[in-house]
Order: C-alpha cells, then structure tokens, then sequence
C-alpha cells in the first residue's frame, strides 16, 4: 500500500501540500492548496458573471463552442454547463484546439489572474492565457483523466459556490455511473474560494476527477497554452479519425475511454436493412461472432465448389458477407470475380477439350 502523508496547515492563508508515495515516487509532488484566495465579494462577481454567461448559452447568445452542455442519454449524469475563453480545449481529442475561435478574456477574469499572480498564488512567467469555467449540477461529475502535457504546468482550479472533493491518484476502482473512489490516491475537498494548484508530478503524472456532485458548484480552471505554432504529436494522430492516442490504448486493452466532458465514444447505429439482416442470420442459426472475412470467405468457397451457379439473392448474399456497407459491396464484387473465373474455367475446359477431339 502506498504511504500517504498529508502536512496541515496552522491557518487558512497558510499553503496546504500533499504527499503520496507509490514506489519511489510521490503522485501529489507539487500539489498546493490555498484557502480563502479570493474574497466573498469577488467570488460574489464571479458567480454572477458564470450564471449569466450560462442563460446567454442557454437561450443561444452564446454560441459554441464558447458555450458547451453535455446532452443527451449517453451523458446522463454529466451535463455538466462549459464556458471557454482564451484559448479552445478540444474535448473530444481531449487536447488544445484551434486558436482564435473563442473570445478573449474578459475583464473580470483578468483581474482574478492578476490577483492571483499579485499573490504568489501563481508563477508569474508561466501566466494563464486559457481558461475553462465548469458550472456543476447535482449528479454532474469528471471522469479521471490528465490534462494534455503540451499546456504548461502548474494548472490551477478556483472553487466557487459549493464545496465537493476532488480525487488525485493513479488508480481509481468506479463505485457506479460517475462515482470513483481512488486505490492510490488522496479525497481532497475543495471549500468554496479555495485555488488548488497542480504542478510537478500532481500535474504530470497523477490523475484527478470529480465524482458526482452533490450540490451546485462552479470552478475556473487555469491554464497557459502551448506556443502558436505547436502540433499534436504524431502519435495522437496515429488514430483513425482523430482517435487520440489515450483513446486507442484504452481500446487496445478493452476498456471505454471518455473524454473530459464524460461522453463516451459513440457506436454507429444499425439501419434498418441492416437489423433485418441481423435478425435473418440469427433465425438461419449463423454465428453472430464471425469475423466477416471469414464468412465472405466460406460463402464463396461454397460458391465454387458447389458445382453449379446458385440462385442466392443479393440480401442473403449480404448476410452472409459482411455487416457494412463497405463490406457489403465488397462481398459482391468478389462474389462476381469468383462466378466470371468459375464459368471462364469451365469455357477454357470445354475448348481444351474440343481441342482432342
């Protein structure tokens, strides 16, 4: 079991840091709290400017993707209301965006940036230039996961309106549908108008998520952003159709990777021809597991040596082929190929055969 420490701090304007050995290394290095690192005034205009930004997004004065709510059944529990500015986090790549799509920093926020660095709460040369405002619901949550390494680090949550545990670690074990408890990793509660800063390994190497809530809260996360000219690495684009490439590692060991917005990854729906030839194969008693090469395969071998051309209908024959459509097609082509050769064989063997006589 990994050893936790965890250092108290005499009074609230007093840093608070963690630690958490596993192995030789300490997850939480780098990691600070800072209590009461704005006043109940100021933390009373930000409230104010969130929710009045969120009703703009909800009537559509504010568009996307300055304004973002998860919807829909597959984020049951994680509709969660997202407000950008400065720079555009792709949460479906789960990494920086284009620049120049979503506003600037407005006033407000640039003076809580200045307070912050004012206060030594924040590094003054690695200044925030991006930021992302999360407004939560009861039952809304984050799934576990590590801010992409191409933004600078620290990176820094503010916590306004309520207060609710955030959990830092390597491991988590799921309790149920947004709800986490970490195997190897701290439960910190975050109190209204705390700054957690992540840096160092917190901000590396561990993992942080908040599970469902269980009142309203709001937090402004801080980030710097890359340089202009930076590119993802050419692993994240290995994947097909921008699959990132912590996205493909979770599907090479079978598990369901969610982006930041705790959407998972959506399946492509059948059509209707396509259930009706699903429901077919499973009455003609086929295995609903074969790899549809295998069965393009034994269809045409059987095509072959069956000794004459059957009369098999185009639906059958795309039964029997593939599930796509693609692979339908395919399916009739080599179908097609197989019967030309088959009766250009046979034209061959029927001449060979005039030929001795």
């Amino acid at each position: 079991m990994p050893k936790r420490k965890r250092t108290s701090p005499s009074n609230s304007s007093t840093p608070q840091t963690f630690s958490l050995m596993d192995g030789n290394v300490d997850l939480l290095q780098g990691l600070v709290m800072h209590k009461e690192a704005i006043s109940e005034k100021f933390e009373t205009e930000l409230i104010s400017f969130v929710q009045t930004q969120c009703e703009k997004g909800r009537r559509g004065e504010i568009k996307k993707p300055t304004y973002l709510r998860a919807a829909g059944a597959r984020s049951q529990g994680n509709q969660r209301e997202s407000l950008m500015y400065g720079g555009f986090f792709d949460f479906n790549r789960a990494r920086p965006g284009k620049r120049g799509i979503v506003p600037p920093f407005p006033p407000i926020l640039e003076r809580l940036v200045d307070h912050l660095i004012d206060s030594n709460y924040l590094p003054r040369e690695t200044r925030p230039d991006s930021c992302i405002i999360n407004q939560y619901d009861i039952g809304d949550c984050i799934p576990p996961h590590v801010d992409h390494p191409s933004y600078f680090r620290p990176i820094s949550t503010l916590s306004l309106l309520g207060e609710e545990p955030m959990l830092v670690g390597s491991k988590f074990r799921t309790v149920r549908s947004c709800t986490w408890a970490p195997t190897c990793g701290v439960t910190i509660p975050l109190p209204r108008r705390s700054l957690l800063v992540l840096g160092g390994n917190s901000g590396d190497i561990a993992k942080h998520c908040i599970s469902a809530c269980k009142g309203k809260r709001i937090s402004i996360t801080l980030r710097k952003q890359p340089p202009p000219d930076w590119k993802p690495d050419e692993s994240e684009l290995a994947g097909k159709k921008g699959t990132s490439a912590e996205q493909s590692k979770h599907r090479a060991v079978g598990e369901v990777a969610c982006n930041e917005m705790g959407d998972r990854p959506k399946k492509k729906s059948l059509s209707g021809s396509a259930k009706r030839r699903k429901k077919m194969m499973k009455q003609r008693g086929l295995q609903s597991g074969d790899d549809g090469a295998a069965s393009t395969d034994r269809f045409c071998t059987n095509m072959i040596l069956g000794g004459e051309k059957r009369n098999i209908s185009a639906t059958n024959r795309i039964a029997e082929g593939t599930k796509t459509d693609s692979g339908d097609k395919k399916a009739r082509r080599n179908v097609r190929q197989l019967v030309k050769r088959r009766n250009q064989t046979k034209y061959d063997t029927s001449a060979k055969n005039l030929t001795q006589y």
